[in-house]
């Protein structure tokens, strides 16, 4: 999300973010071709296992899809129209460190796919040292409530609609926790690359784009 700069975990942190995983949530990992916060850093992705969904889950949400992987974010109010790829967390030099896309965005792989029931994260930059790079969430702070982000999968647009804005602590796992609902939280380092910039929104709409090609 930030510049060249590994994000490390405490070992208190990542045990919390190993219990968040283990109860139903993701880890948020990276890619290997630039290391610097949640969202950014290189790397080899651990395969992730997603978590079963209930009846009572399923039964909510008839019309939801069970495959597909994002493969694209549009956020017209932050001028966002970028690419996703799969990501995870990494050990780097023995160090647990957030994955972050290259080129892309980056959707954790353990965390719920689009229109899912479940928090599904996508992270990343908000500036990178490589022009090569691509610094997807560099206008994440204009977002509001309110405003709408699209995730795409195949011929399904997703519509999602933001609800909460905030600035957490970079060791905050919190925000990756999972229920029924289907969300996404957005994540990128602040300006100053301090922090961390979360926009969390709820699932509206599921539109299928095949007609419209």
């Amino acid at each position: 999300m930030a510049r060249n700069i590994p994000f490390r975990l405490s070992r208190s942190s990542l045990v919390a973010g190993l219990s968040v995983v283990a109860a139903g949530a993701f880890a948020w990992v990276g890619t290997a071709a630039d290391p610097g916060g949640p969202a950014d850093s290189p790397g080899i992705t651990l395969a992730g296992t997603l978590p079963p969904q209930s009846t009572s889950e399923a039964a909510s949400y008839p019309s939801i899809s069970r495959g597909g992987l994002p493969t694209r974010i549009v956020i017209p109010a932050a001028r966002v129209d970028a690419p996703i790829a799969e990501v995870g967390v990494v050990l780097s030099d023995g160090v647990p460190v957030w994955e972050t896309a290259w080129q892309a965005a980056g959707h954790h792989i353990d965390s719920a796919r689009p229109g899912q029931p479940g928090n599904m994260v996508i992270t990343g930059h908000v500036s990178v040292a490589d022009r090569r790079n691509l610094a997807a969430f560099s206008a994440l702070d204009t977002v509001v409530p309110g405003d709408s982000i699209e995730v795409y999968s195949g011929a399904a647009r997703y519509l999602y609609t933001v609800e909460r804005v905030l600035v957490v602590p970079p060791d905050s796992v919190s925000l990756l926790r999972s229920d029924n609902v289907a969300a996404v939280t957005l994540i990128t380092c602040t300006r100053d690359l301090k922090d961390r910039l979360v926009v969390v929104g709820t699932l509206t709409t599921i539109e299928n784009t095949k007609s419209d090609a």
